[in-house]
């Protein structure tokens, strides 16, 4: 019964165990099913990711650019102040040179004038000498020299004033600049007077909007009134039908009541909705009350501006008389150094002939001391008069040598007032840069309190749209109350009062509600005054301003207009536009790369934060797996050591009962051996000695049954034992199959999350891929935009050297006017001079009687020759200044076209270092790309070792359910051999009982023999072979058993040894994962360090922009400095025309040549021209090309860029606003070069 008790448990267990597994098959499937959805999910959720990080991106370039775009008008700042310093440093070099000069030339002049009185006196007296002749040809060589170096000082003179004039230019175009910034910023002011009147109109439209409103309202009252006409028609149609039945009466009665309470509700609802209305109409209130605090705000700003536009012009005007005097001191210290240029010359004249006078004297006393004659009188008196000229030049040297001393004093003084001057003009300076950046935050809480109004206007108009739609609601609700009434005719007439007061309750909302609306217009209405006060004194202020730019600019138009009908300058503004709209195409296409780029660095990053989620999941995974095979191993060592020992104590305890039987079969055999021979004894023997003998037999056969009994006892105790055994072990059996079963689950799961890791591996593969491609496309664009700027180079050194070729031919026509002129004019006079003094020479010689009226003569003709030296000095210097101011003019031109070059060479160079840098981000982006695949193809290579591991796992798993199948397999083996060793005991028993029988058999069979009886004997002799026969058998059933468990023993050995290696890759496998745990935190560490340092980079790059643009209001307000004194210039140049046009006739030559020239400007320019047409077509066919890709790329990425408009929308703004300046600036550079060609152009023709 145990065992049948034993196998329906067994079976009810398996029946259960395959309704476990088939649930769990269940769960598994459903799991699978959850399991792909959720991988559906990750990637729409990796999508939208990669579509924000691609918008990120966007932003991130469009950031760059701003601060590219800084760098490079740092640049020109910094370039631009250089040569102001340099300008500077330059005109107090020219005023110390000047002061020296004019020193020198005093002296010079007083050395001159006393060397000619000696001069003359000594002609007067040596003329009766013969050595007459030499004197004077040495004379006439020292006079050659001294008019040689009279053109040197005139050569210098020239030079001085065309450094004069270059600064004045220079001078003149900083004015220029100012001005165009006080044109900027008067079409600021005239931007923001838009921006008001667009603010006015939307108010307006809320206004009508308003209107509108109230029409609705009052309509909505006449409705009502007429609706309250109906229901008081309706009511005494109801005080007429009182004389109704009282059931039809209760049923109406009952059907108000109804009616009653949904009024009721919908009245408690409009109760809400006008709760509702109030809040509205107070937080509209209070967007009122902050606009005109914004207001108040802004007409506080725009008078601080007034203040500051005030003290900007007292400044200006400063500056200006500064400057004058600057112009005057250097002007003064030109003359002086021309002064002081004469005097050395003088005096070099003069120190020569003191050295030939000395000379001569030497000479004079070696011909007295080696003649003997006797020393004239009047010889005498020439050497004594000599001595004292040289004491008198000795004397006059002396205090020309301090009245040097003096005058450099006094240059030292004037250079400390100019360094004095210098430094005031920087601390005004510091104080516009600070002014303006005030300003500049002004115009920024300006435009912030702008953007603040135009929000609230906005929530104006959604609360007006929301009063709209609760209006249209009630109508729709006292519509469908009014019918609800018109069809009800007969109620009582409480009912009808009820009514009543319910319509006189939804009136005095209505009501209430207008007053509200009425206070709202009131309200807006005021606002719309205080608006057109302040727009009006805007406008006020605006037109003061404006008037007087216009007055300026129309001045300077009539002027160009005039001028623009005798010559064009088309060609070049086609040219600058030209080139400018190139250089926007490059940059918008620059920005293009940029953004590119800073979106893969996102992606980038947002790949590796990815890769370390995904690492950090796949080592929770490793642990856990880890976890599992531990838990595998102490189940699978505790099955193995629970079922060795069960094997072991089950094949001992089956041993021992074998020896013990073995034991037991070998004592009954000798007992059946003792009993045979007793018998045979008992035969053979005598009758009175076989009575003992058999009573000794008989004793220790009951000795030997007392032991037997013993020994049955002792049997059915161990029987017990083996029986306990049993059912603990199909007890522990049980419980082992529930934990495998619990494994086989864990085994599962495990193998679910492992698909899932290689499905996330698949896709980021896959997006690797895809960066790795788009990567390549990024560097085929930045190949082609190479390539353009290359031809863009091309194209500027062309015109750089057509320019270059055009400039030196102006240059060597005006040098060689000059020196023809100078060559013909010095020529004609020293001719002139020597045949004069020839004929005087020889006069002298035959008449020295007439010597004194010869030397008035002489001295009558040298004045009038002095005179008309110095009038034809005059008309050269005139010729000279009008070429030198065309010259001067020339010269400008070609410095403004080189520095336009310059500085879209500079721009083209920043863009290709751009191009560089951007090249070199994308080579490391590259490499780290590579870096990222070489670490997922490790990561691929280990994960597909794991896998190996995995199943290799799996597969041991399985061969350990199949040894656990095999054991269970055994232990019913077992069971059967225990259950027939519990047989075989039961048959020993029952050969007990029947030995105990047949003892006493024997006992009865020793009595009968006793009494004689020897026929039983032969039975029992039968029955001990019997025995014998049944031992043997048992004997070889021992054997077979004992070979049994040899085999058992083999195979559990071979288990363990299996298990062993099992244990040993699962070691190696854990070691492995762990190598793998720590190279991915390493990984995670390299990676984090460098967003660290990119976010170091991103602060510096912000602290750079800063100054930056703290040093663009310094530069903004030097450009109006400079502006400011080019309008006084130009009214100096005004004045000038006037003088030019007197000088037209003599400029006619000149002009022809200019016209010339002008015209090989025409041809380079049209070729030039032609050039760039046929590039601008190249480039816009390559253009359209890329633009089409960009497009249909765009137009894939607009609708994901939802979420980060916002702030692409206030970056182009700020770009914008630098562009507008940037653009501002150079239109009014070429205003200002076009203006200037115009009036050189000008004085060519006058």
């Amino acid at each position: 019964q145990h065992m049948i008790t034993l196998k329906e448990q067994l079976s009810k267990q398996h029946t259960e165990s395959d309704s476990i597994i088939k649930q769990l098959k269940f769960d598994i499937d459903f799991e699978r099913k959850k399991v792909s959805e959720l991988e559906i999910e990750k990637m729409e959720t990796i999508k939208e990711l990669d579509s924000q990080k691609e918008k990120l991106n966007h932003c991130s370039y469009a950031l760059n650019d701003l601060h590219i775009s800084k760098q490079q008008l740092q640049d020109n700042v910094k370039a631009l102040q250089e040569q102001l310093r340099k300008a500077q440093d330059c005109n107090l070099h020219n005023k110390k040179e000047i002061g020296e000069l004019q020193q020198r030339l005093k002296e010079r002049e007083e050395e001159l004038s006393v060397c000619l009185s000696k001069l003359t006196e000594k002609s007067n007296r040596e003329s009766n000498y013969t050595c007459q002749d030499l004197i004077l040809k040495e004379r006439e060589v020292e006079i050659a020299k001294l008019q040689n170096d009279i053109s040197e000082n005139k050569q210098l003179n020239e030079d001085l004033e065309k450094s004069l004039s270059d600064l004045q230019t220079e001078n003149g175009k900083l004015i220029t600049a100012t001005e165009e910034l006080k044109r900027e910023l008067s079409d600021a002011i005239s931007e923001k007077n838009k921006v008001y009147l667009e603010k006015d109109t939307v108010v307006e439209a809320l206004k009508m909007e308003k209107r509108q409103l109230e029409s609705e309202l009052n309509q909505m009252e006449k409705r009502l009134l007429e609706q309250a006409h109906k229901y008081k028609q309706t009511i005494e149609e109801l005080s007429n039908a009182r004389s109704m039945d009282t059931t039809a009466l209760q049923l109406e009665h009952e059907r108000l009541v109804k009616l009653n309470q949904e009024k009721d509700f919908k009245i408690a609802e409009l109760k809400r909705s006008i709760e509702q209305m109030e809040i509205d109409h107070q937080e509209t209130k209070e967007m009122l009350t902050t606009s005109l605090e914004g207001q108040k705000q802004l007409t506080e700003l725009i008078k601080e501006k007034e203040v500051f536009i005030e003290k900007f012009k007292n400044q200006a005007l400063e500056v200006k008389k500064e400057l004058e005097e600057c112009m005057e001191v250097s002007k003064k210290q030109d003359v002086l150094k021309q002064n002081l240029e004469e005097k050395d010359r003088s005096l070099a004249v003069m120190k020569e002939e003191n050295n030939h006078l000395k000379e001569e004297i030497e000479r004079l006393k070696d011909q007295q001391s080696r003649s003997t004659l006797v020393v004239e009188p009047k010889t005498l008196d020439i050497i004594i008069e000599l001595e004292s000229e040289v004491t008198q030049l000795k004397v006059i040297k002396n205090n020309l040598e301090e009245e040097i001393e003096v005058h450099k004093k006094t240059i030292e003084d004037q250079n400390q007032t100019t360094v004095q001057l210098q430094q005031s003009l920087q601390e005004q300076r510091k104080e516009i840069d600070e002014s303006k950046f005030q300003c500049e935050q002004m115009n920024v809480t300006h435009e912030r309190l702008s953007l603040e109004k135009d929000e609230e206007i906005k929530n104006l108009q959604k609360t007006i749209e929301q009063i709209k739609t609760q209006l249209h609601k009630e109508r729709q609700i006292i519509q469908t109350d009014s019918s609800d009434l018109f069809q009800e005719t007969k109620v009582q007439t409480l009912n009808g009062e009820n009514g009543n007061e319910k319509h006189d309750l939804s009136k005095a909302e209505i009501e209430r509600l207008v007053e509200g609306i009425k206070e709202r217009e009131m309200e807006i209405k005021l606002l719309n005054e205080k608006n057109v006060s302040l727009s009006q004194q805007i406008d006020q202020l605006s037109k003061d301003e404006v008037g007087k730019l216009t007055r300026i600019i129309q001045e300077k138009d009539l002027e160009i207009q005039a001028l623009n009908a005798r010559v064009s300058s088309a060609s070049y503004r086609q040219d600058v536009l030209c080139l400018q709209q190139q250089l926007q195409a490059y940059v918008m296409e620059r920005e293009q790369v940029l953004a590119v780029l800073s979106e893969k660095t996102r992606e980038n990053s947002q790949l590796k934060t990815e890769y370390r989620n995904i690492m950090d999941m796949v080592a929770a995974k490793e642990a856990a797996l880890v976890r599992l095979q531990e838990e595998n191993q102490k189940l699978s060592n505790r099955s193995e050591n629970s079922s060795q020992d069960m094997s072991r104590e089950t094949i001992q305890n089956l041993s021992r009962i074998i020896r013990e039987k073995d034991i037991e079969i070998d004592a009954l055999s000798q007992k059946c051996q003792t009993l045979l021979t007793v018998l045979q004894t008992s035969s053979t023997g005598t009758d009175n000695g076989s009575g003992g003998v058999n009573s000794n037999q008989f004793e220790e056969l009951l000795q030997e049954r007392d032991k037997l009994k013993q020994q049955v006892k002792k049997m059915e105790e161990w029987k017990q034992q083996v029986i306990t055994t049993v059912q603990n072990m199909q007890h522990e059996s049980a419980h082992l199959q529930e934990e495998l079963h619990k494994l086989q689950a864990q085994i599962s799961v495990e193998s679910d999350s492992n698909s899932k890791l290689q499905v996330d591996y698949n896709g980021l593969i896959q997006s690797y891929e895809q960066n790795e491609k788009k990567l390549r496309s990024f560097s085929q664009e930045l190949a082609q935009v190479q390539h353009s700027i290359g031809q863009l180079c091309n194209t500027k050194d062309l015109l750089l050297s057509k320019l270059d070729l055009v400039t030196p031919s102006v240059a060597t026509a005006s040098t060689v006017s000059q020196l023809s002129g100078v060559q013909y004019g010095a020529p004609d006079t020293r001719s002139d001079e020597s045949k004069i003094l020839q004929k005087e020479l020889e006069q002298l010689k035959k008449r020295l009687q007439d010597k004194d009226s010869t030397i008035r003569t002489l001295q009558e003709n040298n004045q009038r020759l002095s005179d008309s030296v110095a009038t034809a000095s005059e008309i050269e210097r005139r010729s000279q200044e009008g070429t030198e101011s065309e010259m001067r003019q020339i010269k400008e031109k070609h410095d403004v076209l080189q520095k336009s070059l310059r500085e879209k060479d500079i721009l083209i160079k920043s863009k290709s270092d751009q191009l560089l840098s951007v090249s070199e981000n994308l080579s490391n982006k590259e490499n780290e790309n590579e870096l990222l695949k070489q670490a997922v193809t490790n990561l691929k290579e280990r994960n597909l070792i794991l896998e190996m591991d995995i199943q290799k796992l799996k597969e041991e798993n399985e061969k350990i359910v199949a040894t656990c199948r095999e054991k269970e397999t055994e232990f019913r083996a077992l069971q059967e051999t225990n259950m027939q060793f519990s047989m075989m005991l039961k048959e020993k028993e029952f050969e007990s009982h029947s030995m105990k029988e047949k003892a006493l058999a024997f006992e009865k069979l020793l009595k009968e023999k006793e009494q004689g009886k020897t026929g039983e004997l032969n039975q029992l002799l039968n029955e001990v072979k019997s025995m014998q026969e049944k031992a043997v058998t048992f004997q070889q059933e021992r054997d077979q058993v004992m070979v049994a468990l040899k085999q058992k023993q083999m195979e559990s050995s071979a288990l363990q040894s299996e298990m062993q290696h099992l244990h040993e890759k699962e070691q190696r496998l854990n070691q492995e994962l762990e190598r793998l745990r720590n190279h991915l935190l390493e990984m995670e560490d390299s990676y984090t360090r460098e967003a660290l340092a990119a976010e170091d980079r991103e602060v510096k790059l912000r602290k750079k922009v800063l100054v930056l643009e703290e040093k663009l209001v310094s530069s903004s307000t030097a450009v109006e400095n400079a502006s400011h004194q080019a309008s006084l210039q130009v009214e100096s140049l005004q004045e000038q025309l006037n003088v030019v046009s007197k000088q037209r006739d003599e400029t006619v030559l000149q002009l022809s040549l200019c016209q010339d020239q002008v015209k090989q400007y025409a041809l380079s320019l049209a070729n030039l021209q032609m050039v760039l047409e046929q590039f601008q077509q190249e480039e816009k066919a390559m253009y359209s090309t890329e633009l089409e890709k960009h497009q249909k790329q765009t137009a894939e990425w607009r609708k994901k860029a939802e979420s980060l408009e916002e702030k692409v929308k206030s970056l182009q703004e700020s770009l914008g606003e630098a562009n507008a300046a940037l653009d501002a600036a150079s239109r009014l550079t070429e205003q200002l070069d076009i203006k200037e060609d115009q009036i050189e152009e000008l004085k060519k023709e006058g």
